[in-house]
């Protein structure tokens, strides 16, 4: 077991964190909790911090290169940790997940392809795709019970006349590990209508007790689907600001085609400290994700709790250390279209002091949602609820 202290607050005012120094210029205000970004207030596990301890000691920071052992330890983790056989020459290595997603779109779609993402979804998937001059398609999630599902009718129709698809497995916001038998679905429509997918992976270690994450390679293979995964430790170890991330690429001429998108782009193969940082996380943190989500889980259930009586439902997560609060029953905007329009922004901010994310940002059927990011030491969870519960009136 890892020594972290999860009641530490690691990041706060002044230390450089976009979740504490953007405050004011997110949410207009500088003395609201943040909960908003998706990274951890968590320190880093130790074997991560000490790993670049080591290296800073050397004095030397160099251009740097990833070597056998790195890719090595990504396979590793990947059999170990989800059962999934990955040859370490398909590993290649990408600044992070969001351009790895940039340079599949410019590397294996047309100028003004369709590409299909599936919102409520990470508000980046909408530009990534419009930066690179493609033409977004939304095939949109459906609720039911209170959780989501594709809708396959839907994903058929539009896959007829689009080149790629953006996969978020597991799915931010909503929280959902999505099945084998979904992931099938999904690699067969695509596979009859030579849809390519790239499936975000980042939140693939962060499953709840008795879930598991399913990797869409597993339900690739039978399909014959165009496809490759992007992921990155910066969820799980809380590294996203040193960076670094990879992406699996089994064909050879796909990855030769992305590889010759992402050295136009001059892009190195990794920081010194990604490189450390990303190494030490797959060679020595197994335990780490099932310590960590037991911490998500206690977060989880004291906000489940909180809100059982407010206008306020939750959507159950199987996975990711986010929550997605259905607060439509607030019978709020999402937008302040006149002076009498209370937006449901500003009740979280004005009244209840807390920086949520706001859901229309992940697209049209995230209105009326919140996201609430349940990284944090759980006395600030439960400091959230109260002033959440003072807003209602309920002290």
């Amino acid at each position: 077991m890892t020594a972290t202290d999860f009641n530490r607050l690691a990041q706060y005012p002044g230390s450089g964190c976009e979740k504490y120094d953007r405050r004011a210029e997110i949410f207009g205000r500088e003395d609201v909790l943040p909960l908003w970004v998706a990274d951890m207030d968590f320190p880093a596990p130790d074997f991560i911090t000490e790993a670049l301890a080591e290296r800073l000691a050397d004095g030397a920071f160099g251009y740097a290169k990833p070597g056998a052992e790195h890719f090595r330890a990504i396979a590793d983790w990947m059999c170990h940790q989800h059962g999934w056989h990955v040859c370490p020459e398909q590993i290649v290595p990408v600044p992070g997940v969001v351009p790895a997603m940039a340079m599949a779109i410019r590397a294996f779609t047309s100028a003004e392809a369709r590409v299909i993402i599936q919102p409520p979804v990470y508000f980046p998937f909408f530009q990534v795709v419009r930066d690179q001059g493609r033409v977004l398609r939304e095939n949109a999630l459906v609720e039911r019970d209170g959780r989501y599902e594709m809708d396959f009718e839907e994903l058929e129709a539009l896959a007829q006349d689009a080149e790629m698809l953006l996969l978020c497995n597991p799915h931010n916001p909503g929280g959902r590990a999505w099945s084998i038998e979904e992931l099938e679905q999904v690699a067969s429509i695509c596979a009859r209508h030579d849809v390519m997918v790239i499936s975000d992976e980042i939140h693939m270690d962060l499953t709840y007790p008795g879930v598991a994450h399913t990797p869409f390679a597993h339900a690739a293979g039978h399909a014959g689907v165009r496809w490759m995964t992007v992921s990155a430790p910066g969820k799980t170890f809380n590294t996203a600001g040193i960076g670094g991330g990879f992406a699996v690429i089994p064909p050879p001429t796909d990855r030769l085609t992305f590889d010759r998108e992402r050295r136009g782009m001059h892009l190195g193969e990794g920081s010194v400290f990604g490189l450390v940082a990303m190494k030490a996380a797959y060679t020595l943190g197994k335990e780490w994700p099932e310590e960590l989500m037991a911490q998500i889980a206690l977060n989880r259930d004291r906000v489940i709790a909180s809100v059982a009586d407010l206008p306020i439902e939750p959507m159950m997560p199987e996975a990711t250390y986010l929550l997605w609060l259905d607060c439509r029953a607030m019978g709020l905007s999402d937008a302040e279209a006149d002076p009498g329009d209370v937006a449901l922004q500003r009740f979280f901010i004005d009244e209840a002091g807390l920086g949520l994310s706001q859901g229309i940002i992940f697209g049209e059927p995230g209105r009326g949602f919140m996201r609430i990011n349940l990284a944090t030491p759980t006395k600030l969870i439960d400091q959230a609820m109260q002033q959440l519960r003072r807003a209602f009136g309920r002290d």
